[in-house]
């Protein structure tokens, strides 16, 4: 058992999507994203800039001297999405749109924020001055730009409201999680930030609601699916540290109180509960569920992005989907 249960975490850890090919115009559109950033902290008083850089720098894992990318370390389809719907004709000699700069800046500032936003209420980042001053900054210059871009949209004062709505009902909600569905589905109003750029944008390119609500649903595929695969990576420190992911939801009750128990570093160090946790979800198949659910959503994600003519983004996400396979750890006929 022992070996079966340092099989599972050593997949667990090194489990990832594939290499996504990102044509020259993607990634000069992410090296837009990261001056966004790059402006963000010299909006802020002189004082606090370099802080500024140098924290998000920590915080995204860049060294000294290396490149400033904040969303290089993002996957591809979390941003290159406003790209594909946003993009001039190459052969138009247009220059870029007002709605088309302000979504970028919008964007840019909703995908730095749920990491800041997470960190800084899980304890992981301290609550300092300069950590307040950029979240409160980013919130800001999003809305700003949010309003810039929903004067030009018919309802979209409507739109914004309703997505933060739910962005803060997922956050500070209280309802019950009790299977991967439900999971799933409160994940979706905790990304919903992620999603208002591209929605709008989706209606200034289709201006019909059902291709709108089909790009929604892709990101929302998308968005699920780069979840669950964190939940799987994080498996043994969401134990020790008690996080309820979507692991935590597929378990019963009986183990569910292995794993509240299991939290702190005594219970670390001690291993039993983790032990009789892990042991279950080996037998009863828990990861093979969840690889099984990232592949359902990453396929229809790419499926819808299809159907709504968004071919690059669609070949993106079937870059993900490539080396996935369903794991196997040797627990045939256990349970």
């Amino acid at each position: 058992m022992q070996d079966r249960i340092e099989g599972l975490l050593s997949f667990c850890s090194e489990f990832d999507f594939g290499p996504v090919d990102i044509s020259a115009g993607a990634k000069e559109f992410c090296r837009q994203l990261d001056q966004e950033v790059i402006s963000l902290c010299k909006s802020l008083p002189e004082s606090t800039q370099t802080n500024a850089l140098l924290f998000l720098m920590h915080c995204f894992r860049i060294a000294l001297g290396q490149e400033f990318s904040i969303f290089t370390k993002y996957y591809p389809p979390a941003w290159s999405i406003v790209h594909w719907l946003t993009q001039n004709d190459s052969h138009s000699g247009k220059k870029e749109t007002m709605d088309a700069r302000d979504a970028k800046r919008a964007h840019s500032m909703a995908l730095l924020l749920h990491p800041l936003d997470d960190h800084l209420n899980d304890g992981e980042l301290a609550a300092t001055h300069l950590a307040l001053l950029l979240r409160s900054q980013s919130w800001l210059i999003m809305h700003d730009a949010l309003n810039r871009l929903i004067s030009r949209t018919d309802g979209g004062k409507d739109i914004v409201r309703s997505y933060l709505d739910n962005y803060y009902r997922g956050i500070c909600g209280s309802e019950a999680l009790d299977s991967l569905d439900s999971y799933c589905s409160h994940f979706r109003k905790q990304m919903a930030t992620w999603l208002i750029v591209p929605f709008l944008a989706a209606q200034k390119k289709f201006s019909d609601t059902q291709t709108c609500d089909a790009v929604k649903a892709a990101y929302e595929s998308f968005g699920i699916a780069w979840r669950l695969l964190d939940d799987i990576n994080d498996i043994k420190s969401d134990m020790i540290q008690g996080s309820h992911s979507s692991i935590y939801c597929c378990l019963p009750e009986d183990i569910r109180e292995y794993w509240d128990k299991a939290k702190g570093e005594e219970a670390a160090a001690d291993n039993t509960l983790i032990r009789n946790i892990l042991d279950y979800i080996l037998r009863n198949r828990i990861i093979e569920i969840l690889v099984e659910r990232i592949v359902v959503e990453l396929n229809s994600a790419a499926s819808i992005a299809d159907d709504c003519n968004l071919k690059s983004w669609a070949e993106e996400l079937r870059g993900l989907l490539k080396p996935i396979q369903i794991p196997k750890f040797g627990y045939e006929g256990h349970g």
